[in-house]
């Protein structure tokens, strides 16, 4: 019934869209185009406009007889970008990847949303890399406040926290695009572990056991997977030849692959031998007189088997 309503309230929306001469295409994403609804739920569009410095990127909320959409208006170069960028997997990309275009005045558009669905090798390493900096951070204070406070509340807490980006990497592991329900999709794909790190954690009584088994698991899950997220990371120091400081990991990363504070991702390959830690000379300011020695990282040579 609630589909029935939807499918109504698009189709009208669509047909007046259709005779705009901005607008180049239509693609319907979210719950319509790929899952449910309900009586709560709306639409989201995304539509192609003409590339005109006129017609500017933006978003607009519409009512199509009482349901409201949610339409994201991007110039034709911005999606032609979206779809041939360097970096897949986004959340705009999933949200495009799994949508349906549902007409277009320019085939090129076809072409594009066709490659949408591909997620090549490099873009998955750097995504990973970004779902392993953020997951590392979170495990790292849920190891603290577990071995410091004993506190197993806070400690699963950050537990659930570091979940999501790790069903991220999960989920690309086996070819698939990471989208906001990932964490279902991962508990598909490996239950045993994510009913560990997840569902346990969430439903059952915290124990020592049950925290501490979860950090044991999340210590071995990632030991597996090390190479899916540090191929960057190693490639890069492997090329510069030489130890490079934390600062300057850090910016690089971002500049090239918006991937932030990578250098939390290098403490924890250090540790585990896949890349050496090191100290170089530093100033604190352009104006500062005295070195201090801040933390750098180098590639070893020969490199661990798995690189």
């Amino acid at each position: 019934m609630e589909v029935a309503r939807f499918t109504k309230a698009l189709d009208a929306l669509i047909a007046r869209v259709k005779g705009d001469r901005a607008i180049l295409a239509a693609m319907l994403c979210g719950s319509l185009a790929h899952d449910r609804v309900w009586a709560r739920s709306d639409i989201d569009l995304v539509l192609v406009t003409i590339d005109d410095s006129k017609v500017e990127p933006g978003s607009l909320s519409i009512d199509a007889d009482g349901v409201n959409v949610h339409a994201t208006l991007l110039p034709r170069a911005a999606f032609r970008r979206l779809a041939e960028g360097a970096t897949r997997n986004s959340f705009m990309h999933s949200l495009l990847a799994k949508g349906r275009l549902l007409y277009t005045h320019d085939e090129s558009i076809t072409g594009m949303c066709e490659r949408l669905r591909d997620l090549g090798d490099r873009d998955a390493q750097v995504l990973a890399l970004g779902a392993a900096t953020e997951a590392l951070s979170c495990l790292y204070k849920a190891r603290k406040f577990f071995i410091t406070r004993g506190d197993l509340e806070y400690s699963a807490l950050w537990i659930l926290a570091a979940a999501t980006p790790l069903a991220r990497i999960e989920v690309m592991s086996h070819g698939r695009l990471a989208d906001r329900e990932v964490l279902p999709q991962a508990l598909q794909l490996n239950p045993d572990f994510f009913t560990t790190v997840y569902t346990r954690l969430l439903n059952e009584r915290k124990t020592t056991a049950t925290v501490e088994g979860a950090l044991a698991a999340v210590d071995a899950w990632l030991a597996k997977r090390t190479p899916a997220f540090a191929e960057p990371i190693v490639a890069y120091l492997r090329d510069a030849g030489e130890a490079r400081g934390a600062t300057e990991i850090d910016a690089h990363f971002q500049r090239t692959m918006g991937v932030e504070h990578v250098s939390g991702a290098c403490e924890y390959l250090a540790d585990q031998g896949v890349i050496g830690r090191a100290a170089i000379a530093a100033r604190l300011t352009r104006k500062s007189t005295a070195d201090v020695q801040e933390l750098a990282f180098y590639a070893l040579v020969p490199p661990p088997d798995e690189f």
